[in-house]
């Protein structure tokens, strides 16, 4: 068998087991550490803070770390820290409640923790001939992770959101395996400096006024959804106590975004970044609006369907465009600024303003008053989106 297709296959399976593992651990902590910190006696408004500081803390971290995985192409070691440091970080947190100490662990892991994403595509996109149109083939493997582990949850009563030791064993366990599998992670080639310069010289950083520009319409996008990845999971239980099945529905959003991830090359190619982002934007206002104008688990079954858009054509247009505007030398910074303030920021500010608007308002008040942020989005893309977006070519992935 040829030796290079042989090494392809090799590169493949390495990015279906890091994003299939890593995912599987963000299965553990994304449904349940709201739960873990309820469990651990703090109030929606701590609980608001708390998360919102670890996505503050995630802005700082994968911009430096990722800065410093593009300089040295250290892309695996980075990673296995990370997830490592995250591990070592979530340990005191079962051993006091007190609330200076946990903001530090707490800041600790979301320094660390947020940069594993970032770090992993990054790795994948350097590698990839065509980042943009194949990104989403590999991606696919985090769904399957993030499934899987939801319904062994769901199934096997293994974790308990009313446990909060349960859920801090699980999450070790997952990410340590994780950290292991990063080795199996092909090495980064560095860019040849004739290369970077002609590269360089023909269009610039990329981090230019209409880069801003789309990572304002992600964060609009995000910071809606914000409400959602913060308190769903308290949402579930108590508006519908122990029958919410609270992994299950979080499956059923993972499942959705399965085809759009692989097909994402194709349909961004088809219709464009810019309806792909437009459809994806009025999908979190639709969401978030069925949660509380008809709240029954029927319903919301049937809204966690719209995650297909909310997050798997939001996301991988999102990549695509920083994999089409970066050059391949700066795409570590790239990628972490997309994850660090379209995503981190605007998820730590959704997550402390929403803690305080479910203490004082309710659900009805938060999911409403989210749902208007990403309307913001879309007049930008309808004002400005034709220039503000390239085209990716239509071509197979």
């Amino acid at each position: 068998m040829d030796e290079k297709l042989m090494s392809s296959r090799r590169a493949g399976v390495s990015f279906f087991t890091n994003y299939f593992l890593l995912f599987v651990s963000f299965g553990i902590l994304t449904p349940y550490l709201q739960l873990y910190l309820k469990a651990r006696g703090f109030s929606p408004s701590r609980i608001g803070v708390l998360l919102g500081i670890i996505e503050l803390a995630g802005i700082v971290g994968p911009i430096l770390v990722s800065r410093l995985a593009d300089s040295r192409t250290a892309y695996r070691a980075l990673l296995a820290v990370s997830l490592v440091v995250s591990v070592i970080a979530f340990v005191p947190l079962q051993l006091t409640s007190e609330f200076p100490v946990s903001v530090f662990c707490i800041a600790i892991m979301g320094f660390s923790y947020r940069s594993t994403a970032p770090l992993l595509d990054s790795a994948v996109s350097r590698v990839l001939p065509d980042p943009g149109r194949q990104y989403g083939r590999f991606r696919v493997a985090g769904s399957i992770g993030f499934i899987v582990i939801s319904f062994v949850l769901q199934l096997g009563g293994i974790v308990s959101g009313d446990s909060s030791l349960s859920i801090l064993i699980a999450f070790c366990a997952t990410a340590m395996l994780a950290a292991g599998a990063a080795a199996l992670l092909p090495v980064v080639p560095k860019s040849a400096p004739l290369l970077r310069a002609v590269a360089q010289d023909r269009r610039g950083s990329g981090f230019d006024l209409r880069f801003w520009a789309v990572i304002a319409v992600v964060f609009l996008g995000r910071f809606g959804m914000g409400a959602y990845y913060s308190f769903f999971s308290l949402y579930l239980r108590d508006t519908f106590g122990a029958s919410s099945a609270v992994s299950l529905m979080w499956a059923v959003g993972a499942l959705a975004e399965i085809a759009p991830i692989w097909f994402s090359g194709r349909l961004i190619g088809r219709w464009g970044l810019r309806s792909v982002l437009v459809v994806s934007l009025a999908s979190v206002s639709i969401r978030l609006l069925l949660f509380v104008l008809a709240p029954s688990l029927a319903v919301i079954s049937l809204a966690q369907l719209l995650h297909a858009f909310t997050f798997g054509t939001f996301h991988t247009a999102a990549v695509a465009y920083v994999n089409t505007k970066i050059p391949a030398e700066r795409r570590g910074m790239g990628m972490a600024i997309y994850n660090a303030i379209g995503t981190g920021l605007a998820s730590f500010l959704a997550s402390v303003v929403a803690g305080y608007i479910l203490e004082a308002h309710g659900y009805v008040a938060l999911f409403l008053s989210f749902a208007a942020v990403p309307l913001g989005g879309i007049l930008i893309l309808a004002c400005f989106g034709r220039s503000l977006l390239p085209r990716v070519p239509a071509r197979a992935g």
